[in-house]
């Protein structure tokens, strides 16, 4: 007989607690939004559950001006909480997150702290369906500060129930009552308020976690009755049958979950919301791997994986994957199960699920076991083991406590409380005390197997370093060097001046530049084909480096040019425009009278030669532009006395 126990001390809790939460006045934005143009028509819009997302977003666009939510708080609240609605039902998770985003944006350029708070405590809700536990509560941690600052008592509610669900999600199932309780005080004041089934049924399912099956079911039968009591949303329906579902399979009782999967389907179809359809999904293929019909279960949990969306939620992912491995292995397909349990351990692992890893080590072990790799599945069955002594102890609340009867007396007598929790506390330590020196031995094996893993990370990291820095050369390497020719570039070319200009500084010196420019090159590329003209290239650009010296510098400046650029100190033995057209007409005849043989082809190579004159190392790091122009324009007088001979700059 189902007598709502917890729906009535939670009443009790409610009549204790009125009076203290009543001596401050709660801040609400629906009074305020009412008193608005067109308030009530929004707030209908916000309670609305049943309305096309089309239509409730032209309605939107109607009754809320853009000008309106862009100067007005109470606006920027109703428009954005609508229209995260909208696109949670349209299955657009990450469009529902921007219009959160949007609120908190406003919100600060209005300097509004309510509006901020309540959209860092939808973002820590994103957060969690992320898996991205600790922004989560970084996020939700903001919410209820700057809540609780303004006296916004029921989002500070709200927060602590996202809290604890991040908590939950983590296996801190201690913490995570205690603050789905300190919610539920606030929620009671107002019994109809439908948060407080949520509430109920999350504590169902910390049970359910704790494998209390009786107490999980009485909370969830209470979540339903509150819900059937006072109304709620079709998110609701649908997650309160799915969680009764499974909790009578766990019962013993799975000829009895059918209808209430069908119930959660129903409700499901009604959100348009992907990530609660995915969820229904998971709970039939659960049902089906239970009553042992493993190829229906296969088809639920491929249907789920075959949502283009469901990577976006990726519990819910790992969870498909995870069921799919177990109905596969169940079938004898047992390296099929390996290779999907393998994405669901790494997303588990990322997420430091250990009650699903404990079950994915599991199926491992049962696999190769299958497959008769009895050493492996040994090592995944200690894994397991492991996982699951590490979950023991996170779930404290088990061996500490009756977790309704110790609630109950909590809030009744909070001295008496604390002194049972300690007395259950110490009674644990005891328990635990034969299990030390296994303890210890583990530790020690623990703590051997890390210094291991350190030393292993170090020559790890010794080697990512060096790939690290080979790949920073080649990266140099292709971004300075001519990937033809070998030689350096006209980006190089610029680097190259600024040390010039420092080693200037430092002593005097002169330079000058030179263009090397190839003759009838593009009749060598329409005659020969671009591949001959790509060896010619390379031919020349070995003359030109054989015949500088190791402190000149020659770069292949773009298509068939080249600049050379001559440096030597002002102490040396004077070089003057003699000495240079003697130098540069010696590299012309290098390459004049090298030409390209290849099969049994000759092709004669000539090129013609500008320089600048000769200048003060200093002053052409400055007017080097100045300096390639004079260069260019020798080029050309070269080119215009037939090509093939050497001329330089006048000036």
């Amino acid at each position: 007989m189902r007598n709502g126990k917890l729906v009535v001390y939670l009443l009790i809790i409610w009549a204790w607690q009125m009076p203290l939460i009543a001596q401050s006045t709660e801040f609400t934005p629906f009074v305020n939004i009412a008193t608005l143009s067109n308030g009530k028509k929004i707030l209908q819009l916000l309670d609305s559950q049943d309305i096309d997302s089309k239509i409730k977003l032209q309605k939107l666009n109607q009754y809320i001006l853009a000008e309106q939510f862009q100067q007005s708080p109470y606006y920027a609240f109703a428009y954005f909480r609508i229209l995260h609605d909208i696109e949670i039902s349209r299955g657009q998770p990450k469009k529902a997150k921007q219009a959160i985003e949007s609120m908190l944006s406003i919100g600060k350029e209005l300097q509004q702290t309510w509006l901020e708070a309540e959209a860092y405590m939808w973002l820590a809700t994103f957060a969690a369906k992320e898996g991205n536990f600790d922004n989560g509560l970084n996020l939700v941690e903001r919410a209820i500060r700057l809540s609780k600052s303004v006296q916004f008592h029921h989002l500070t509610a709200r927060s602590y129930n996202t809290k604890a669900a991040l908590y939950y999600f983590q296996d801190q199932y201690y913490l995570a009552l205690e603050l789905y309780l300190s919610a539920l005080e606030i929620f009671m004041i107002d019994p109809e308020d439908p948060y407080v089934s949520k509430v109920l049924s999350n504590i169902s399912i910390i049970y359910l976690d704790l494998e209390e099956w009786d107490k999980a079911w009485e909370s969830n039968y209470d979540a339903l009755q509150h819900l059937e009591k006072y109304g709620g949303s079709n998110e609701q329906y649908t997650a309160f049958n799915n969680n009764a579902a499974f909790i009578l399979e766990q019962l013993g009782r799975v000829e009895e979950s059918e209808p209430y999967l069908i119930n959660a389907q129903k409700y499901s179809e009604r959100t348009g919301d992907i990530r609660i359809k995915l969820n229904n999904l998971l709970a039939w293929a659960h049902y089906y791997i239970s009553i042992k019909q493993y190829p229906r279960a296969i088809t639920f949990a491929e249907q789920c994986l075959n949502n283009a969306q469901v990577e976006s939620y990726p519990v819910i992912y790992s969870d498909c994957n995870r069921l799919l491995a177990k109905a596969l292995h169940h079938l004898g397909q047992h390296k099929e199960a390996i290779e999907v349990l393998n994405l669901s351990h790494s997303l588990y692992k990322e997420m430091e699920s250990q009650a699903n890893l404990a079950d994915v080590y599991a199926l491992y072990s049962l696999a190769f076991e299958a497959q008769g790799d009895f050493q492996t599945a040994l090592i995944y069955q200690r894994q397991a083991n492991i996982e699951d002594k590490a979950l023991l102890f996170d779930r404290r609340a088990k061996m500490i406590f009756n977790l309704s009867e110790q609630y109950k007396d909590k809030y009744r007598q909070q001295q008496l409380a604390l002194l049972e929790a300690e007395n259950a506390l110490q009674t644990a330590k005891l328990a635990e005390q034969g299990t030390r020196e296994k303890l210890m031995f583990f530790l020690i094996l623990v703590g051997v197997f890390l210094i291991f893993i350190l030393v292993k990370k170090r020559y790890w990291l010794e080697s990512h370093n060096k790939s690290l820095q080979d790949s920073n050369d080649e990266l140099y390497k292709q971004s300075h060097i001519d990937s033809l020719t070998g030689l350096y570039n006209r980006r190089y070319f610029l680097d190259y001046l600024n040390q010039l200009t420092q080693l200037s500084q430092r002593q005097a010196s002169q330079a000058c530049i030179a263009i090397v420019d190839i003759d009838h090159f593009k009749a060598v590329n329409d005659t020969y084909g671009h591949d001959m003209g790509d060896e010619v290239l390379i031919q020349i650009s070995k003359a030109l480096h054989a015949n500088i010296r190791d402190s000149d510098l020659v770069v292949r400046w773009g298509g068939e040019e080249f600049v050379i650029l001559l440096c030597w100190p002002q102490n040396y033995t004077s070089i003057g425009s003699e000495e240079l057209l003697a130098k540069f007409e010696r590299i012309r005849l290098a390459v004049c009278n090298k030409p390209l043989v290849m099969d049994k082809l000759t092709i004669p190579i000539t090129v013609s030669i500008g320089i600048s004159q000769p200048l003060d190392a200093k002053e052409l790091t400055l007017e080097w532009h100045s300096a390639l122009e004079h260069a260019d324009k020798a080029l050309y007088q070269a080119k215009g006395l037939g090509r093939n001979c050497v001329i330089m700059a006048k000036n």
